[in-house]
């Protein structure tokens, strides 16, 4: 998987695969991108940091399936405070936009 941020014009793209785009469909300022067999291959986000900041709050589950990382990796982040959170009783959460910019 591949994660890139676009940050002069705000465009987060997200390739599950390396394979052709065959169609497309855009909704909403999200654009899935699909190959010759209907399968999903990528998701590009226009005006992504807007779309995220807009819920403020991921869980912990949420931050780390969207960075492609797993939660003992995220865990270890945290305690070496390389990461952003806000901690609501055992919970632990992050600003959508903190995650963009670390997915970046």
């Amino acid at each position: 998987m591949k994660i890139h941020h676009d940050k002069t014009i705000d465009y987060l793209s997200i390739d599950f695969t390396d394979e052709i785009e065959s169609k497309s469909e855009y909704k909403d300022g999200i654009i899935v991108r699909y190959n010759k067999k209907g399968a999903v291959i990528g998701i590009d986000i226009t005006d992504s940091i807007k779309l995220f900041a807009s819920s403020d709050l991921m869980t912990l589950q949420e931050a780390c399936a969207l960075l492609g990382i797993s939660e003992s990796t995220m865990r270890r982040r945290i305690k070496a405070d390389k990461i952003k959170f806000i901690k609501e009783g055992k919970d632990y959460r992050f600003k959508k936009s903190e995650i963009i910019k670390l997915a970046a």
